[in-house]
């Protein structure tokens, strides 16, 4: 018998209980709105170079600078339109999935209160 798992991630956290308060990245720079992001790790392996949960904030923009991690997101509720320094830009919404990579630089904005899965890797 194998034992190797596996995880439900619950948008709503644990027990439907809702998420809890979090922080944005440090490196992240409020530039409108964005208060009140909440989060839950649903797994993070033993080195926490993987981890996956959900992600939640109200309104706003943030400026992410040199990303230092690569991150597989997908929408549950909301929207998001990210923009690259370059001006490069795409308007996603709840079902969509996309992937910011390490060295991103540039705009993620939430024109609506945006909830999403998130898979990131840190090596």
């Amino acid at each position: 018998m194998s034992n190797i798992t596996f995880t439900r991630i619950d948008a709503k956290g644990p027990g439907a209980m809702g998420l809890q308060p979090a922080l944005h990245d440090p490196a992240d720079v409020i530039l409108d709105g964005a208060k009140a992001p909440h989060a839950l790790t649903a797994f993070s392996d033993a080195e926490n170079v993987l981890t996956a949960g959900v992600w939640q904030c109200d309104a706003g923009t943030l400026k992410l600078s040199d990303l230092p991690i690569h991150e597989v997101c997908v929408l549950i509720e909301g929207e998001v339109v990210i923009t690259s320094e370059d001006g490069r830009s795409d308007h996603y919404k709840a079902g969509d999935a996309f992937i910011l990579h390490k060295g991103f630089s540039g705009t993620w904005h939430m024109p609506v209160a945006t909830k999403k899965y998130s898979v990131v890797y840190c090596g």
